[in-house]
């Protein structure tokens, strides 16, 4: 039997790496494979998982403790890898020095046990798995020649783009270019840029998109004075919420005043309390909008909600993103969309063909802008192009069943 280890951030404690909740469904599917999760956070919130799914916590919490970092921070000084770092890397830009030896504390520390685990494991056939593009894949990919595994990587956002980094800075990338099977990209804009940005071989690379479940709903439209707008992401600062509130105060000016706009936003975070309150400021008192904050919902409740209520766009404005479930989910029930040109959106919004695509950085009256073409978002041939879009794209049965295809034949 093959046994494949998934490394993942907190998955499956704690609310976090929801795609994985969805994939594992049809790794559990796939006979002569043993799935082991070894989670590197773990938490008292575990979320149920299948009988035949297991978890190994041997990275749990394994870098959190003070001395233990300090000793690991003490032992790359002694590394010749953080050193030429410096060199060819942090030279250029030497604020990122404290975060170049904290990676590469974690990847030493990271390494160290997942060594142990290899001796103890040494003759059994193992396919290891990162979830993200971290310092434990460097850990691996430096083992790999010892103990002759195979080793695959996802890449999404904040693993993938150095711009997201404090100090424009992405640890350690350009030293681990080599030994590892397959990294597998969620856009065709992200292959592009592992080869243009790090130097990867194109040939290492494959895009193997996320996905969500056909829930078979199809949420439909509002009448013609009604128009709901849904949003939904977590209440942080890049996320840019405040953006939004702002355009809806615009389009409350700009559309007939017959038409009654009902906001929708989906998501709490530590701005909650403030964005709450800007929006009352902005919009409570304006005759033709309404707002409600549902606070966080789980995935089943978001599809119970557009099961149970009519939403005429889907809206996101965030200053980054990945590939986000919040949109497949919201084409997935034929909603169409609205959000800005960042990371694989692209692929998900065509502009006038399921939505409105915004520049990378749109500002107030970009975004009330999109949102006065109701006309369109109303319309059943935008409203089931969202959900062709989603079919072809973004099916987790069709893209997942692929996927561990692909890697059972590594």
């Amino acid at each position: 039997m093959r046994k494949i280890i998934l490394i993942t951030y907190t998955f499956p404690y704690s609310n976090k790496e929801q795609f994985l909740e969805t994939e594992i469904q049809y790794w559990q599917k796939k006979e002569n494979i043993q799935l082991v999760i070894m989670p590197t956070v773990k938490n008292s919130n575990q979320r149920e998982i299948p009988k035949n799914i297991f978890i190994d916590n041997l990275l749990s919490n394994t870098f959190k403790s003070i001395s233990i970092k300090i000793l690991f921070m003490f032992k790359s000084l002694f590394s010749s890898l953080f050193y030429k770092e410096l060199r060819t890397q942090v030279l250029k830009n030497p604020k990122a020095i404290i975060r170049s030896l904290y990676s590469h504390a974690k990847y030493l520390c990271f390494k160290k046990e997942l060594e142990k685990f290899l001796k103890k494991h040494r003759n059994e056939n193992i396919i290891f798995y990162t979830y993200w593009y971290t310092e434990i894949t460097y850990a691996l990919q430096s083992l790999k020649s010892k103990y002759h595994f195979k080793l695959i990587t996802r890449v999404h956002g904040t693993d993938l783009y150095e711009e997201r980094k404090p100090h424009q800075y992405m640890p350690f990338r350009k030293q681990f270019l080599y030994k590892i099977d397959k990294i597998f990209t969620i856009s065709y804009k992200a292959n592009k840029y592992l080869v243009d940005t790090y130097g990867f071989n194109k040939k290492l690379i494959k895009t193997s998109r996320l996905g969500v479940n056909d829930s078979k709903i199809i949420t439909s439209q509002n009448s013609s004075n009604r128009y709901h707008i849904v949003s939904c992401s977590n209440l942080i600062k890049l996320k840019q919420i405040d953006k939004l509130i702002n355009a809806l105060t615009n389009l409350s000016h700009s559309i007939n005043k017959n038409i009654q706009i009902h906001w929708t936003h989906i998501g709490s975070g530590i701005l909650d309390a403030q964005m709450k309150q800007y929006a009352k400021i902005r919009l409570s008192n304006l005759s033709n909008v309404s707002y409600t904050f549902l606070g966080e919902l789980s995935n089943k409740d978001v599809y119970k909600f557009y099961f149970n209520n009519k939403v005429d766009v889907f809206i996101n404005v965030s200053s980054s993103e990945g590939v986000p479930v919040t949109i497949m989910e919201a084409m997935s029930c034929s909603i169409p969309i609205i959000a800005p040109n960042i990371g694989g959106i692209q692929e998900m919004v065509i502009n006038e063909f399921n939505g409105i695509l915004l520049n990378s950085q749109p500002n107030v009256n970009d975004i009330s802008n999109a949102l006065g073409r109701i006309d369109l978002f109303k319309s059943d041939i935008y409203r089931s192009n969202a959900y062709k879009i989603y079919k072809e794209k973004y099916n987790a049965q069709v893209n997942y069943l692929e996927f561990i295809e692909y890697i059972s034949k590594l």
